[in-house]
């Protein structure tokens, strides 16, 4: 599974689930604490998919983007960036 749709799912996961089962059977994890590692996990799966996605193309370096474009590519999840400097020829199909 590609990281990006992970952290979304862990993402979500945190943010809608309510781990009930968690404060009834388990005595020192909370519903709150299972949310707060998800969010953890989320967070260092992005970082890596970014890492990844820079190795490939920096955008904020490049000469051929306009700032306009750097500033709307910064508002994209990794997949969706990917995606959009795939499109253009800018990286490579994975």
């Amino acid at each position: 599974m590609p990281k990006d749709i992970a952290t979304e799912l862990l993402r979500y996961l945190a943010e809608h689930e309510e781990f009930a089962s968690a404060d009834k059977n388990l005595d020192d994890i909370s519903a709150a604490d299972v949310k707060v590692l998800l969010r953890e996990l989320a967070d260092g799966l992005s970082r890596e998919a970014a890492s990844e996605n820079k190795a490939a193309y920096d955008v904020k370096g490049s000469r051929d983007i306009s700032k306009g474009a750097k500033d709307i590519i910064s508002c994209l999840s990794p997949r969706e960036e990917r995606k959009l400097l795939t499109a253009f020829g800018l990286i490579d199909k994975k």
